[in-house]
């Protein structure tokens, strides 16, 4: 059970600062691997209200691939790697759901949002809000 929730915390930094770091701050520049979050999924969800319908082949390859370099944490804790991999899929499920229909998202990913419809400098987690709560970034 506290290997779960371990994995859970983990999870919810990891997605902050990939969020943060790599989306917002690498993707700013042009011709970044990536710069597609920002001048693509930004800019279509902004412009249309929250809704963006496409999935994103960069983000899945990517979430593919953290679930891969983590595998090497399964043999360590199996639970910590399981919920690792359920946050994952939590993630993406729920990111694409919340991005088809806004109302949905606007309701159950309240943060989420904030992130995209009022500060994008704020609320970088999408599935839990753990992160943002403890590195005050939620708002």
């Amino acid at each position: 059970m506290i290997g779960f929730f371990l994995g859970i915390i983990y999870a919810s930094f990891l997605e902050w600062w990939v969020h943060k770091k790599l989306f917002h701050e690498y993707g700013r520049k042009k011709g970044s691997i990536f710069d597609f979050h920002l001048r693509g999924h930004h800019a279509v969800s902004k412009k249309n209200n929250f809704l963006d319908s496409r999935i994103s082949s960069r983000e899945s390859y990517g979430l593919c691939l953290l679930g891969f370099i983590h595998l090497p944490t399964c043999y360590l804790s199996p639970v910590f790697f399981c919920a690792t991999i359920s946050y994952a899929l939590a993630f993406f499920a729920l990111h694409n759901y919340g991005h088809s229909n806004p109302i949905w998202g606007k309701k159950w990913l309240p943060w989420h949002w904030k992130h995209h419809m009022e500060n994008p400098n704020q609320n970088w987690n999408v599935v839990l809000p753990i992160a943002d709560w403890i590195m005050r970034t939620n708002k």
